[in-house]
């Protein structure tokens, strides 16, 4: 890990190496691992869309002393990775062949209706219109009617989250804005130094879908995402 990744002991950098892991992380020769993602054969390519901050201002409003540092994403990134993403797909040199981008993030608000004003939403658009599912967590704030930002976007797949017996995390936005629900609860994948760890949310929850998307596209190549989601 670089030195932006750390504050002394604490790790800022995490969430993402375990929500690849989800996805398509690959178990093979690594001792008691927990097992393989959902797609274990699909590449990731990694995009940062994440800044990290200093100052306690930037990090908590109301203003909470000892919040910095944090790393916060920012729209204007956000759209510049989908917008990387769409470069990247296609089948001239260093292109690839793209499922999914999957956002595990979002905000606290709750959006029982579409927010499709939202500016990252022509982004998602044209990777729609390429055959590509941008996956969103719905959030972990409980909402019983309503997801956070950007999830509420119309044309993105937005994923809440199931425990272990299939009941609807506590913690899970849901509601009309929603898709479709996956695990999210005490999820056992990836961390930096090569090992693993346990996290809950929503987060959680979007990778499991991505890597579905990554095998559904590779048995069904010229599917709509509409068919793929069933």
């Amino acid at each position: 890990m670089t030195a932006q990744c750390q504050n002394g002991a604490t790790v800022l950098c995490d969430h993402g190496t375990h929500v690849a892991g989800i996805a398509a992380g690959n178990a093979l020769n690594v001792t008691g691992a927990p097992g393989n993602g959902v797609a274990p054969g699909a590449n990731i390519i990694a995009i940062q869309v994440f800044t990290r901050l200093n100052q306690d201002a930037e990090c908590s409003s109301p203003v909470v002393v000892g919040s910095a540092p944090c790393v916060r994403t920012y729209d204007s990134d956000q759209i510049l990775g989908l917008q990387r993403v769409l470069a990247l797909s296609g089948t001239g040199p260093g292109q690839f062949t793209i499922a999914a981008a999957n956002m595990s993030l979002g905000d606290t608000s709750n959006n029982a209706t579409s927010c499709d004003t939202d500016s990252r939403k022509t982004a998602i658009d044209s990777l729609l219109a390429a055959g590509i599912a941008t996956v969103i967590s719905a959030g972990n704030s409980g909402h019983l009617n309503g997801v956070g930002t950007p999830g509420c976007i119309s044309t993105a797949i937005t994923v809440g989250s199931t425990d272990d017996g299939d009941n609807v995390s506590s913690f899970s936005n849901r509601g009309p804005m929603l898709d479709i629900f996956a695990p999210g609860s005490n999820v056992d994948s990836s961390v930096p130094d090569d090992t693993w760890g346990n996290m809950s949310g929503t987060s959680m929850a979007a990778p499991h879908v991505t890597g579905a998307f990554a095998i559904l596209r590779q048995a069904y190549p010229t599917a709509t995402i509409a068919t793929l989601l069933g």
